[in-house]
């Protein structure tokens, strides 16, 4: 990945971008492949904040129909469809079952209405159309549903993106192999407008190092620390955003079917299997804590298991069954009566003295493209340049040469021969990393032991440790097992094998003996930290 060097701190940048979740990503991926010289700087890691605790869908937001945002529905739909041609290898359409009961706000034909709607609108002609069923053949498809009230249920398709941060990392690979300089661990400490020049003073924070970069539009792209980009910039106006709480829980798996289901206070959360589990999410509350510090409570943890037993009485679900928990921060950009109804729009707002910063507010992870672009559109119109947007077109990284179908039919078997790995475990990499894989199976072959299995919860390899520091910028043990690795959401989230891994990883950051068992340790307490509810 790319370092500072002397040329990044002398340059004059014609974007910097402030934050690299999947939003700061996009724009930095969209400015790099327009031409624009392109700088990101992010304090932790790529996707360690919001991109990281999602549901793990890209989805067209059904419920947003209910607050009448036409629009809103129209765009993620569209989007949809672009991610699943640019990312084939991480998006899966996937059925979801709407249970509806006897009290719930919407009954079968409202909710049959919406999702013959949410099917016009969608452009995705290959997947099936809705159906709706009674209450027989809804029991009939998932028996475990709470059969008391039950009046039936409409089944409609979504996609699943497994790993999400992946689709972050791909967007940082490609802004890189485009130009940009993309940099984690650097966080921005000052912001001065100065003759037409935004300068940002950024802390190496791993290092202490101090740094000072130039540029002539700054874009702050921070998610929920987007307030206090501003207020560096000396931007004292109203904040912006409204930071609401949503949590998830991890537990073996409940179903293999996916799930949206009404609550008892008229909100909605999933049941989706997630590779070998479940995932029960999520929550939708005010937060005015520590935006550093989010994670999941007795009273968030309470609800969706309450909830979730009442859907499923059979399984009994307590709270020793949850493996792992996780919670996240929504960036708002609009304020509403009733959190679940605030809207996911997004604002881009130009802003300091010579509307040089450009701020990206709210949105939704699944429209993070057509924000990037909306983004970028006016940083040009500060700029003065015209340029034309590709990132609708340009493939990323681990772009196919053939369709996704194709190529798990054709070049998996081929790549499982010529590397002497099984084809379950090329696919997997597949699955995870596109056409790079084969970089990862190169890696494989070089040394035995990284072409070991490192948990028998996963097909994940001990290659995809080192790839992930030498290609993809890890700088930490969560980094590369909760951020590029499917190993960060199985039961064990890789802290048997925790030791091994540092080592491989130490090998490539040179690390000493003292630092390797520190990261362990650190990494160990992050664990803690999921488990702590």
């Amino acid at each position: 990945m790319s370092t500072t060097g002397e040329n990044s701190r002398d340059q004059v940048f014609d974007l910097t971008v402030v934050g690299g979740g999947i939003t700061g990503a996009g724009v930095a991926r969209d400015a790099a492949l327009r031409g624009l010289s392109t700088l990101l700087l992010e304090k932790a890691d790529f996707s360690s904040g919001v991109s990281s605790k999602s549901t793990r869908l890209i989805h067209g937001g059904l419920r947003y129909l209910a607050n009448f945002e036409m629009d809103l529905v129209a765009e993620s739909l569209r989007e949809r469809a672009i991610l699943r041609r640019l990312a084939p290898y991480l998006i899966h359409p996937m059925p979801i079952l709407i249970p509806i009961y006897r009290h719930d706000p919407h009954g079968r034909l409202v909710i049959s209405a919406g999702i013959h709607l949410y099917d016009i609108l969608s452009h995705e002609k290959d997947i099936p159309h809705y159906f709706t069923s009674g209450r027989e053949k809804t029991l009939a498809f998932e028996p475990r549903l709470n059969a008391d009230g039950l009046k039936g249920s409409a089944l409609f398709y979504d996609h699943q993106i497994l790993l999400p941060e992946r689709l972050v990392i791909e967007n940082i690979v490609s802004a890189r192999e485009a130009g940009a300089t993309v940099l984690n661990y650097h966080r921005v400490e000052k912001i001065e407008e100065k003759n037409s020049v935004v300068s940002v003073s950024a802390r190496n924070v791993l290092t202490g190092e101090r740094l000072r970069f130039r540029s002539k539009v700054l874009i702050n792209a921070a998610g929920p620390w987007v307030d206090g980009v501003r207020a560096m910039g000396g931007i004292d106006q109203k904040k912006i955003i409204y930071p609401t709480k949503g949590i998830h829980l991890v537990l073996p798996k409940l179903s293999d079917q996916a799930l949206f289901v009404t609550s008892r206070d008229g909100r909605m959360f999933f049941i989706i299997p997630l590779s070998a589990y479940s995932l029960i999410g999520t929550t939708d509350t005010k937060y005015d804590g520590d935006l550093d510090e989010v994670h999941a409570d007795r009273d968030d943890v309470n609800y969706l298991l309450s909830e979730s037993r009442r859907i499923l009485p059979r399984l009994n679900l307590t709270k020793e069954a949850i493996l792992y928990t996780y919670a996240g921060i929504r960036p708002l950009a609009f304020s509403g009566a009733r959190e679940s109804r605030i809207s996911r729009k997004h604002r881009v707002i130009r802003e300091g003295r010579t509307g040089r910063i450009i701020t990206i507010a709210g949105g939704k992870y699944t429209t993070y493209r057509n924000m990037a672009k909306d983004t970028v559109d006016a940083a040009c119109k500060a700029l003065g340049v015209r340029t034309f947007c590709s990132s609708d077109k340009k493939p990323f990284p681990g772009g196919l040469p053939l369709s996704y179908d194709a190529y798990m039919r054709e070049a998996v078997p081929e790549l499982s021969a010529r590397y002497h790995m099984d084809a379950e475990t090329v696919g997997h990499l597949v699955r995870c990393y596109g056409s790079r894989a084969e970089r990862v199976l190169d890696m494989a072959q070089q040394e035995p032991r990284l072409g070991k299995a490192i948990s028998p919860e996963s097909r994940d390899l001990y290659a995809q440790v080192a790839y992930s520091v030498i290609e993809e910028g890890a700088k930490t043990l969560s980094d590369i097992v909760l951020r590029r690795m499917h190993l960060g959401i199985t039961a064990s989230r890789g802290e048997s094998s925790a030791a091994m891994i540092a080592e491989i990883a130490g090998k490539e950051l040179r690390w000493s003996k003292e630092e390797r068992q520190h990261r362990v340790q650190e990494f160990t307490e992050t664990l803690r930290k999921d488990r702590g509810f």
